[in-house]
C-alpha cells in the first residue's frame, strides 16, 4: 500500500519545495490545444515527449535524462531523474538550449556534472531554463520569469518575431505540450549567484565562506512533507521529505547561542541581511583569504580572552561568580570572524540620496558611492570620509579587487581589508545620564551617594549663549553626584561599558562591554556646578548677564547685554571639585576575581567649563571584554575633598557627564555614528 501511495504522490512532489515556494499566476494558464510554431491543434505529447523526438535538442535531453532530481544539496531523491520531472502532471516551461548550443568540451562537461556535481548542475543549468506554468509567446512585452532555481530572467517578448530570454534568442517558440510549453533557444541563459551561492559554491573565498556556511542550519520541513503510513511502531513516515535550510546571519541581528559547539557567553552579531534573496539590491564586501588573514593579525591583539572572569551580574557584595572559557583563543577566533563578517553588506536602497535622487546599484557601482554623504551597511554602522591634518580616509576604499555580478547585486572580492580599525576599536564612550551607569552591590564600600543625586537636564539648545561658549553637555543631561555627609565624599563605580544601544531585544543585559585588550587614556567630563543652577532655575538668571555701554551719546547710551564672566568666576571659585579613580579588571588571576589598579593621583577640576579630566594615560587591560554579555571592567570615582581644600572653594559634589575611553591602539581616526 505504501508503494501504490509513493506511485500516487511523486509524480506531484517531484519538483520539491520550489513547487511550494511559488503561487500560480493567473495569465500564465492557457488552453492546450494552443498549437504555436509545431501548428499542433492540439497537445496530445508531454514536454518529454516532444524533447526526447527533437534530434536538435538530443544533448538536452541526454543531459535531462542523466540529471538525478535533488530535493537539495543533500537529498538526491533516488532513481528520479529529469526526464521524469518533464514526465509529470506539474505545469512548467522549458526553454531547451538546442545541440548547437554547445561545444563538444561543454557538452561532455555538463554530462560529467550530473555524476560529480549533480545539485549544482540542477541548480545552475536545468533549473536555469525552467519555470513553473505555461510562459507563452503571446501579447508582447517584457516579463521577469522565476526559474526553478529562484533566478530571474527577462522574458523579452516586445517584438514576438525576436523573442528572447535573459538575452538569448528564442527559435522555435510556444510549442503546446499536455504538462507545459517548450520554446527552443540558440545559446544557455546565463546563471549568476547570488552572494550566498557565491560563498557556498565558488571555491574562491575559502576561508569566508566556511564561516558563512557554518551558520546554515538543515531542518525537516512537516509541514511541506507527504506523510505516509505509519511505520510498524506507529510512527510516522513520509513519503516525500522535505527539508529547509536556513542561515542565522540572514535573518536576526543578533543571537545568542545556547546549544552544541558554539555555547559561549556572547551575542552572534549578524549581516541583518537576506543575501539569499534574487531582488535585493546589494554591495557586499567579500575578502580573499589574504585579505580576511590580514585583518585577523591586524586586529587579533585586540581579542585576548581570559580562562577566566567575574560575572558581574551575578556577583555581589564581594562575592564573585566566576565563569570559565573552555577555549580562550578559539574564543578569540570565533569573535574575530564575527567582527569582520558583519559589516561587509551595503544595500543602495538604504543610502542617502544624492539630491533628491535615489541610488541604483549601476550608479553605486560607477563610483563606489563617493558622492554619498556616508555609507550605510545593514548592520548600522555609518562610515564617512575624514580628511584632517594627520590622516586621510576614504570611505570608497572598501570597495576594491575584482568586481563581480551576483543575481542580487554585485561584489568586490577585495584584495585588502580596507575597513577603518576604529571600526573594530571605537573609543568607548559611558554616559552617565542615569543610575543604570553605576555598578550596585549592597556594600556601601562600593556606592556611596546623597540622597539627592539625580540626573541633570541641560539643554544645550535653549541655553546655546552659554552651551557654546562654556561647553555643551551629552545627550542634554549630566549628573549630579551629591556628597552622602556634609564632609563626605561621593564614591561611585562605573559601568565601562557604551557604543551600543540598550534597547535591543536580543541583548539581555543591555549595552555591551567594548573595551579591548590594549592601551586607553582613559577621561572623566566634568560640569560645572553653576550648569545645575541653570537648570533648577529652568533658565538663565539676571545674575549670568551683565550690561556693557558700546556707546555713550548726548541724549543715549547703547548697550549690550553679555555674559557675566565676573559672576560665572565667582561662583567657580567656591565650587571647584577634586577627584580620584581606581580601575577594577581582569587580569586572570588565579581565582578569576577583578582586581583592582592603583588610584590615580588626584584630579582638580576649576569648574569654569565643560572640561575633559584626564584620569588614567596609556593604561592597559590585559583582556578583551568586546562582545562579552556578562563582564565588563568598572572605573571607581571618590572625591578628594577634604576640610583644608573645602576652606579653598572646593565641595563634595561632583558633575558628571561622561567617562570617554580614548583607544590608543588604532592609530587612525575615523568618524563612527552611534549604532
Amino acid at each position: 500500500m505504501a508503494n501504490n501511495k509513493i506511485k500516487k504522490y511523486i509524480g506531484a512532489v517531484a519538483l520539491g519545495t520550489v513547487i511550494l515556494a511559488v503561487p500560480s499566476c493567473s495569465d500564465d494558464h492557457f488552453d492546450v490545444n494552443y498549437g504555436g510554431d509545431n501548428n499542433s491543434p492540439i497537445a496530445t505529447k508531454t514536454l518529454w515527449e516532444l524533447i526526447n523526438e527533437n534530434p536538435n535538442l538530443s544533448r538536452f535531453k541526454t543531459i535531462a535524462e542523466t540529471a538525478k532530481y535533488w530535493k537539495d544539496e543533500n537529498h538526491p531523491v533516488q532513481n528520479w531523474t529529469f526526464a521524469d520531472v518533464l514526465k509529470s502532471g506539474q505545469l512548467a516551461t522549458v526553454w531547451a538550449p538546442e545541440n548547437d548550443s554547445f561545444t563538444e568540451a561543454e557538452y561532455q562537461n555538463l554530462l560529467q556534472r550530473c555524476e560529480t556535481d549533480g545539485y549544482n548542475l540542477q541548480q545552475q543549468f536545468i533549473n536555469n531554463h525552467m519555470a513553473l506554468w505555461r510562459k507563452n509567446i503571446s501579447d508582447p512585452g517584457i516579463d521577469t520569469i522565476k526559474m526553478m532555481n529562484g533566478k530571474n530572467l527577462i522574458f523579452d517578448k516586445a517584438d514576438t518575431a525576436k523573442c528572447t530570454i535573459q538575452g538569448v534568442t528564442i527559435n522555435k517558440k510556444n510549442i503546446a505540450a499536455l504538462n507545459g510549453t517548450l520554446h527552443t533557444i540558440k545559446g544557455t541563459t546565463p546563471f549568476h549567484y547570488n552572494f550566498y551561492e557565491y560563498l557556498k559554491f565558488s571555491p574562491s573565498l575559502p576561508l569566508m565562506s566556511a564561516y558563512v556556511v557554518s551558520k546554515d542550519t538543515t531542518e525537516f520541513f512537516k509541514e511541506a512533507s507527504i506523510e505516509g503510513l505509519p511505520d510498524k511502531d506507529g510512527n510516522p513516515s513520509y513519503v516525500d521529505s522535505v527539508y529547509r535550510t536556513t542561515n542565522i546571519l540572514f535573518e536576526r541581528h543578533s543571537y545568542t547561542p545556547n546549544s552544541g559547539a558554539e555555547t559561549w557567553d556572547m551575542p552572534q552579531e549578524c549581516f541583518d541581511a537576506r543575501i539569499n534573496q534574487e531582488d535585493s539590491a546589494f554591495i557586499m564586501v567579500m575578502p580573499t583569504d589574504a585579505a580576511w588573514t590580514a585583518a585577523k593579525q591586524k586586529i587579533g591583539s585586540l581579542y585576548k580572552y581570559p580562562e577566566k572572569y567575574e560575572d558581574k551580574i551575578k556577583g555581589n557584595d564581594g562575592t564573585s561568580s566566576i565563569r570559565t572559557i573552555a577555549d580562550p583563543d578559539s574564543l578569540a577566533n570565533m569573535s574575530i570572524n564575527m567582527d569582520l563578517t558583519t559589516p561587509l553588506v551595503f544595500n543602495v536602497n538604504k543610502q542617502p540620496k544624492v539630491g533628491s535622487k535615489l541610488w541604483t546599484l549601476e550608479d553605486f557601482i560607477a563610483n563606489k558611492g563617493a558622492t554619498a554623504e556616508y555609507l550605510l551597511n545593514t548592520y548600522g554602522d555609518t562610515l564617512r570620509n575624514i580628511t584632517d591634518s594627520t590622516y586621510t580616509w576614504d570611505k570608497t576604499s572598501i570597495f576594491n579587487g575584482k568586481l563581480v555580478e551576483m543575481s542580487n547585486g554585485y561584489a568586490y572580492e577585495a584584495n585588502e581589508w580596507a575597513f577603518p580599525r576604529a571600526l573594530y576599536n571605537p573609543d568607548v564612550e559611558v554616559e552617565i545620564d542615569g543610575t543604570n551607569a553605576f555598578y550596585y552591590t549592597t556594600s556601601p564600600s562600593y556606592y556611596k551617594l546623597g540622597s539627592d543625586a539625580r540626573t541633570i537636564s541641560f539643554n544645550n539648545t535653549l541655553y546655546s549663549e552659554i552651551a557654546d561658549k562654556y561647553g555643551h553637555v551629552s545627550r542634554n543631561n549630566f549628573y549630579y553626584l551629591a556628597a552622602p555627609g556634609p564632609t563626605a565624599n561621593p564614591h561611585v563605580e562605573i559601568k565601562l561599558l557604551g557604543n551600543l544601544a540598550s534597547t535591543s531585544p536580543v541583548v539581555t543585559y543591555g549595552q555591551q562591554a567594548q573595551v579591548m585588550s590594549g592601551k586607553y587614556d582613559i577621561y572623566v567630563v566634568c560640569v560645572p556646578y553653576w550648569y545645575r543652577l541653570i537648570s533648577d532655575n529652568g533658565g538663565i538668571g539676571d545674575d549670568f548677564y551683565t550690561w556693557e555701554i558700546v556707546e555713550e551719546g548726548e541724549d543715549e547710551i547703547k548697550t549690550v547685554k553679555g555674559i557675566n564672566q565676573q559672576y560665572i568666576d565667582s561662583i567657580s571659585a567656591i565650587t571647584k571639585q577634586t577627584f580620584w579613580g581606581q580601575i577594577r579588571y581582569n587580569n586572570n588571576a588565579a581565582n578569576g576575581k577583578d582586581i583592582t589598579s592603583k588610584k590615580s593621583s588626584n584630579i582638580e577640576y576649576d569648574g569654569t567649563k565643560v572640561d575633559t579630566l584626564l584620569v588614567f594615560e596609556d593604561f592597559e587591560f590585559p583582556y578583551s571584554y568586546k562582545n562579552l554579555t556578562y563582564s565588563y571592567p568598572t572605573l571607581i570615582l571618590e572625591g578628594a575633598t577634604k576640610s583644608a581644600t573645602a576652606k579653598k572653594g572646593f565641595i563634595y559634589h561632583m558633575f558628571i557627564d561622561r567617562v570617554i575611553l580614548k583607544s590608543k591602539e588604532t592609530g587612525e581616526e575615523t568618524i563612527l555614528d552611534p549604532q
